[in-house]
C-alpha cells in the first residue's frame, strides 16, 4: 500500500509542469497572508477601529464596484502586456494597501484605501487563472483548478489560524502586527512570482488583445448560456461570500466567540478541504454543472441556518462549518470548470474577467447589505434572508442544467478531477 501511494504521488507530480507547481506554492503563501486578515475585516474596522458594520459593509461594496470597472477597464492588459506580469502587478498592489489598513482609521482613508485594495485584488483573477491554464492542456483543468484550489484553501486555514492567535487579545496593537505581517507574506509571494514562476515554453501562446484572434466583449455578451451561468453564479455568490464577511462579527457579537475559536472554524474548513478536495472534485465530474450548484446551495442552507441559531447553541458553529464545507468543494471548483467549458479559447481571458467581475459584484453587493442588517437592531435576521437567496440560486442552477448546461459541441466536457 505504501508503494502503491508513492507511485501515485510520482504520477500526480509528473502529471503538472513544474511552474505550475511553483504557482501552487505561490498561491499557499499568498492566500496565507491574506488569510490572515479576511475572517476579521469587518471586526477590525466595524468592532475595533469603531467605524461600524454599516460603513465596513459599503466599504467593501465600493471595493468590489470599482475593482470590477477598473477590472473591465483594463482587462485586456493581461493579453497584451502578458497574464503574469499584470499578476506580479495585482499581488504587490494587494500588499501595499494590506499593509495600509491600519492607517485607515477615518471614514476617508478607510474608503480610500478600499478602492485602491479593490482596484489590484479584482484584477488579480483573472490574471491568476489566465497564467495558469496557460500551463496546461484542456483536459488537464479541472485537475489544475482543483490543485489550486487545495492550495488556496490551505493558505486560508492557515492564515486563519494565524490571524485568530495574532489577534486572540482584541487589542488595536494586535491588529497592526497582524495586517503588516500579512502585507509582508503577500510582497514575498510577489517575489516568488518574479524569480521563480514562469510559463513553461512548451505552452501554446494565448491569443493576444487586438489580434484578429482576440475576440471582443460583445462576443462574450453574446453567449446567452454564459449570462445565464454568471446570472446564477451572482446569487449563491452573494451567500457563499458571508461566510468570511459576516459570520466572523456575528459569531463573536452575537454568539460570544472568540477570534481564537473563529481562527480555528477556519482551519477545520482547510484540513477537510485539503483532505477531499481532489477525490469530491472527481466524483461529481459527470454531474450537470447547474445540479452541482444546487446540491451546494442545499448545504449552505442548512450550514447558515445552524450559525444562526449559535447564540442559544455554542457547537453549531462546528457542525456549520463541516457542513458548509461541503457544499464549499462541490462548488469552487465547479465555478472554474464551467467558465472554461463554455468560453471559445481565443475569448478564454475575457470569460474568465466575465467571472471575476461576478465574484466581485457578488461579493460587494452581499457585504453592503448584510453590513447594514448586521449593524441593525435584528441581526439575526441576515440568515433567514441569505438562506432565502439560495434557494433561488438552486432553482436558477437546475434551470440552467435544463437549458442545455456548458456542453459545446466543438469541445469535450472538462473533467473536474483525475478520471483515471
Amino acid at each position: 500500500m505504501y508503494e502503491r501511494a508513492i507511485v501515485w504521488v510520482r504520477g500526480t507530480v509528473r502529471r503538472f509542469p513544474r511552474s505550475l507547481w511553483l504557482l501552487a506554492v505561490v498561491n499557499f503563501i499568498l492566500f496565507t497572508a491574506r488569510g490572515m486578515t479576511t475572517p476579521f475585516l469587518v471586526i477590525f474596522f466595524g468592532q475595533i477601529v469603531g467605524l461600524g458594520e454599516g460603513m465596513v459593509g459599503a466599504g467593501i461594496f465600493v471595493n468590489a464596484i470599482v475593482g470590477v470597472v477598473f477590472t473591465l477597464a483594463v482587462a485586456g492588459l493581461i493579453d497584451r502586456l502578458g497574464a503574469r506580469l499584470v499578476l506580479i502587478a495585482t499581488i504587490v498592489g494587494v500588499a501595499v494597501m494590506t499593509a495600509s489598513f491600519p492607517l485607515a482609521t477615518t471614514p476617508p482613508l478607510f474608503f480610500l484605501v478600499m478602492v485602491l485594495h479593490g482596484c489590484a485584488s479584482q484584477l488579480y483573477w483573472p490574471a491568476s487563472d489566465t497564467f495558469a491554464t496557460s500551463m496546461v492542456s484542456m483536459d488537464q483543468m479541472g485537475e489544475m483548478f482543483a490543485l489550486l484550489r487545495v492550495a488556496n484553501a490551505l493558505g486560508i486555514g492557515a492564515g486563519g489560524l494565524l490571524g485568530g492567535l495574532i489577534v486572540a487579545g482584541g487589542t488595536l496593537a494586535q491588529y497592526r502586527v497582524l495586517y503588516l505581517l500579512s502585507g509582508a507574506g503577500i510582497a514575498v509571494a510577489a517575489l516568488m512570482i518574479v524569480t521563480l514562476v514562469r510559463r513553461p515554453r512548451t505552452a501554446a501562446p494565448s491569443p493576444r488583445a487586438g489580434s484578429a484572434n482576440a475576440g471582443s466583449w460583445r462576443e462574450v455578451l453574446a453567449d446567452r448560456r454564459y449570462l445565464l451561468s454568471q446570472v446564477v453564479m451572482f446569487i449563491l455568490l452573494a451567500a457563499f461570500t458571508q461566510l468570511q464577511v459576516s459570520a466572523p462579527p456575528f459569531l463573536r457579537k452575537e454568539a460570544g466567540v472568540s477570534e481564537a475559536v473563529i481562527g480555528l472554524l477556519f482551519a477545520i474548513n482547510t484540513v477537510i478541504v485539503v483532505a477531499l478536495q481532489i477525490p469530491v472534485a472527481s466524483r461529481i465530474s459527470g454531474w450537470g454543472r447547474g445540479t452541482t450548484f444546487a446540491v451546494a446551495a442545499l448545504f449552505w442552507v442548512v450550514a447558515y441556518a445552524m450559525i444562526g441559531a449559535s447564540p442559544w447553541l455554542s457547537l453549531l458553529p462546528f457542525a456549520a462549518i463541516i457542513i458548509y464545507t461541503v457544499g464549499e468543494m462541490l462548488f469552487m471548483p465547479t465555478t472554474g470548470v464551467l467558465v472554461v467549458e463554455l468560453a471559445p479559447e481565443r475569448l478564454r481571458g475575457r470569460y474568465l474577467a466575465g467571472s471575476s467581475v461576478t465574484w466581485g459584484l457578488a461579493w460587494g453587493v452581499a457585504s453592503w447589505g448584510s453590513g447594514a442588517i448586521l449593524g441593525s437592531s435584528s441581526p439575526l435576521l441576515l440568515w433567514p434572508a441569505l438562506i432565502g437567496v439560495l434557494i433561488v440560486g438552486g432553482l436558477g442552477g437546475l434551470l440552467f442544467d435544463r437549458m442545455g448546461g456548458t456542453m459545446r459541441a466543438s469541445a469535450p466536457a472538462v473533467q473536474l478531477g483525475d478520471g483515471d
